[in-house]
């Protein structure tokens, strides 16, 4: 699909909104693969890790203008994730040129999340849990599930769920997912379901508590997201090699 005509499809997203803030987002790119550095060196030596960096940042800068930006502050959430979808796609682009497999990839993504979302000062971690299971948060579900109308924003659509046995306090399932659909149309449909496990990272750091058992990407009808306060995050895939690439990270974290 051309971008003029995604463009018209989608009147609250545009492409092309981050060709102004290029070089901007490559310094942020810069930092997060400084975090993966060390793993690479580690395991393929300096000269590949040298490599590695300069094709993953051309990588990255081919698809800037390529990442959809969704207007509106209710979408913010959503804009962090599809940029940081982008990065780690890039990193699948260039491994990938040397033979590398995605869950090796993977492993080296999820360990770079971890120390960047590592680096959110614990106060602010601690505001937007408050916010996530806030009275206020839990209002705006309920009454987004009443209206029984998925809600889009860009390539997502969501629908909002409300617990009547208290399993979750925060639950939405999304049957259409910009991350998924950005990665498709960019060569990353083999990695897709992958990108998919950076909520655990995610999950663990912030606290939400959340329970998804099935994606898009895994080939279902929609991903599961179930959020309680206080629950330990619990994250699995129905793609057999991305479940066993989990539990091997699993494994290696809990030496």
């Amino acid at each position: 699909m051309a971008t003029n005509e995604k463009a018209d499809q989608m009147p609250d997203q545009l492409i092309g909104y981050y060709s102004s803030r290029k070089e901007k987002l490559l310094k942020d790119f810069d930092r997060t693969f400084a975090l993966m550095n060390e793993s690479l060196i580690t395991r393929y030596g300096e000269q590949f890790a040298s490599i590695l960096q300069r094709e993953t940042r051309q990588e990255y800068e081919k698809l800037i203008p390529e990442v959809p930006y969704i207007k509106g502050g209710r979408a913010r959430m959503l804009n962090s994730f599809l940029l940081i979808t982008a990065q780690e796609l890039a990193v699948y682009k260039a491994m990938k040129k040397h033979g590398k497999l995605p869950g090796e990839v993977w492993e080296l993504c999820h360990q770079a999340l971890r120390l960047r979302v590592a680096e959110i000062p614990l106060w602010k971690r601690w505001l937007l849990k408050q916010l996530m299971f806030s009275s206020l948060v839990k209002k705006i579900m309920a009454r987004r599930s009443k209206q029984q109308q998925a809600t889009h924003f860009g390539d997502f659509e969501i629908e909002y769920l409300v617990s009547e046995e208290g399993n979750f306090d925060v639950g939405v399932n999304y049957l259409q997912c910009g991350n998924f659909r950005f990665a498709v149309e960019h060569g990353g449909e083999a990695f897709a379901p992958y990108i998919c496990m950076s909520d655990i990272a995610l999950s663990d750091a912030m606290g939400w508590g959340l329970t998804r058992t099935q994606t898009l990407a895994d080939g279902c009808d929609y991903c599961d997201f179930r959020m309680k306060k206080g629950a330990a995050t619990k994250i699995s895939s129905k793609t057999p090699k991305v479940q066993e690439t989990i539990d091997r990270i699993h494994r290696a974290e809990a030496e």
